[in-house]
């Protein structure tokens, strides 16, 4: 019998703020998707479940360009105890694919 491939799961985050908890365990973040350019914007993904000022894994600033949104920005990465994200400078938009 043929193997599935694992669901992903995804979780829109629409405005900036601190310690958006993606997931609460150990988790792993397959993709960013950013919806439109903000102009210093900063995105960053720490290792904790609830705050994002933990062990920083990630971490996006807004490029000088404002053409080719969405971008996606694959991560593939392991979260061995959550997956929290900052979103500051504004940064609006974004959505994080996981499981």
């Amino acid at each position: 019998m043929a193997q599935l491939e694992p669901r992903y799961k995804c979780e829109y985050v629409a405005g900036a703020g601190a310690d958006n908890v993606i997931k609460a365990s150990a988790g792993y973040l397959h993709a960013i998707i950013i919806g439109k350019y903000v102009s210093g914007g900063v995105i960053e993904v720490s290792d904790h479940a609830s705050d994002g000022d933990g062990n920083i894994k990630v971490y996006l600033e807004a490029t000088a360009s404002d053409t080719g949104f969405p971008k996606t920005i694959l991560v593939d990465a392991q979260f061995d105890t959550g997956i929290t994200a900052d979103l500051t400078g504004s940064q609006t938009n974004v959505t994080f694919v996981y499981r």
